[in-house]
């Protein structure tokens, strides 16, 4: 029910591109609207793409990204990841743009070998299609672990962690770092001006527009 406050806090952030975990898709429960196509209008017609994990309430239940109309958007890609063992099935969207390539995922909360599933699958497709690349590919998300867990350490092999580790959940009075951004570790230059866990929006209650926190990496291509 916060999307319009949403989209406000992101361009108070100037942002170029956001990743969002836990979007329905015309549910009964946000009633019947399609949430990330309503972020993308408020956002300024911005380039959208929906990554459906499971079918929910009528609709779906998953991950979304929205894209500055700065960039072109030249291809998408939804990669299914297993429920396992885990607790329900997960998916990971990419949008390809003209620049870089972004992709968005909510790793299971349970079960650390659904996990470590997930986070596979997710190395092995941006491996093999952009390992000897030099087309930067970025990966944001819920983790639903810690920045010392197995999960992390296995991520860390292959990409590259450029987001600061401050807490951020719960969103009021967090104590955890389970939201994290990555960049592929390929030909890709770049260079991180900054990262941060914003907390104070003139916009809106943070706190009330989501949980967890949000976090951001300011990147600058090359």
């Amino acid at each position: 029910y916060s999307i319009e406050m949403i989209a406000k806090m992101m361009k108070e952030l100037d942002a170029d591109v956001v990743g969002m975990n836990e979007v329905d898709s015309v549910t009964t429960r946000t009633g019947r609207e399609y949430q990330v196509k309503k972020l993308a209008e408020k956002m300024g017609n911005w380039h959208y793409f929906y990554g459906r994990a499971m079918p929910y309430q009528g609709g779906a239940y998953g991950n979304a990204i929205v894209l500055s109309p700065e960039y072109k958007k030249t291809g998408e890609k939804l990669l299914a990841l297993p429920k396992g063992m885990g607790s329900e099935p997960r998916s990971c969207p990419v949008v390809i743009s003209d620049k870089f390539v972004y992709m968005a995922t909510h790793l299971d909360v349970k079960n650390e070998e659904a996990r470590l599933a997930g986070a596979k699958i997710i190395t092995d497709w941006a491996k093999n299609n952009y390992g000897n690349s030099d087309m930067p590919v970025f990966l944001c998300g819920d983790m639903n672990c810690e920045p010392n867990d197995t999960p992390i350490r296995q991520l860390e092999k292959d990409w590259t962690l450029i987001s600061v580790t401050k807490n951020t959940f719960p969103s009021t009075g967090a104590t955890k770092c389970i939201d994290f951004i990555f960049a592929l570790k390929n030909k890709a230059q770049y260079e991180v001006l900054a990262s941060d866990v914003p907390l104070v929006f003139e916009s809106g209650s943070v706190s009330q527009a989501s949980d967890p926190l949000p976090v951001y990496a300011d990147v600058k291509l090359k």
